[in-house]
């Protein structure tokens, strides 16, 4: 679908976005027939245009098959604007949302390494919280949103990255890798994960992802709560559903698109 079009548009100019657009929204390499016929525009003019884009380096053509995918510029482009965002800034108003809608602590935090930290927070307004966790660093296999970031890597190996190495912090803690292997199998399938008293006695969390414009976890969005306030049917039925919508509007923030989006 093209976009609407300003009166003060310059023609060519519209056309070239409107072909970059569309190389985006799909995966894998399109032709020249099928930009033509997908965007009505000629394939004369589809050829010029992506002549200029290949020079300037925001489309590469592969030579074999004749036909264009994005190039490196596009994301040149895109990571330099992205890096102009502050994660946390970014992040508030989803968060306090968040944070209004269920009444608990909200966190923000990323991983570095196989570790978790906590790097932002809209706490809760009620008396009795959980002791605050910013700047806390952790085991990403004993949290929820170290779980739910691990989930999602590209290339992650958990004997690799693990080996035998689980410190058990609770009872409840993860401590081996085949457990960990199917949780993180589950997780991908539902989209969330759950810390039931693996980190911290007495504190339950539930985390998701939030992924970036080239669909890698960048960080991850959790909500912390006492047990006395949390069970876990709770946690799925009636927390799960809105944290996944929360971490999917910041996922967009970060120019993340779903399949099939337009």
């Amino acid at each position: 679908m093209k976009r609407d079009k300003s009166e003060y548009s310059v023609q060519a100019v519209d056309n070239a976005l409107d072909i970059l657009e569309y190389l985006g929204d799909v995966d894998g390499e399109l032709s020249v027939t099928e930009i033509s016929a997908r965007l009505n525009l000629t394939k004369s003019n589809v050829n010029k245009l992506l002549t200029t884009l290949e020079y300037f380096g925001y489309v590469d053509i592969n030579k074999y098959t004749g036909n264009y995918k994005l190039g490196v510029k596009t994301f040149q482009i895109s990571q330099a604007y992205f890096n102009k965002l502050s994660l946390i800034e970014s992040s508030m108003k989803v968060m306090t949302d968040l944070r209004d809608k269920i009444g608990e602590s909200v966190y923000i935090s990323v991983l570095r390494g196989t570790n978790v930290v906590y790097i932002g927070v809209v706490e809760t307004l009620k008396s009795v919280r959980v002791r605050q966790r910013i700047g806390n660093v952790g085991p990403a296999y004993a949290t929820a949103t170290g779980k739910a970031q691990l989930a999602f890597l590209e290339d992650f190996s958990v004997d690799k990255s693990f080996g035998n190495n689980f410190i058990k912090l609770t009872p409840n803690t993860i401590d081996n890798a085949e457990r960990l292997k199917k949780e993180l199998e589950d997780i991908r399938q539902k989209g969330y994960a759950i810390d039931l008293e693996e980190y911290e006695e007495g504190v339950v969390c539930i985390g998701a992802p939030i992924f970036n414009f080239m669909k890698k976890v960048i960080a991850g969005l959790s909500i912390t709560a006492p047990i006395m306030r949390m069970n876990e049917e709770k946690l799925v039925k009636e927390v799960a559903p809105i944290l996944k919508n929360a971490a999917k509007q910041l996922s967009f923030k970060f120019g993340y698109k779903e399949k099939n989006s337009r």
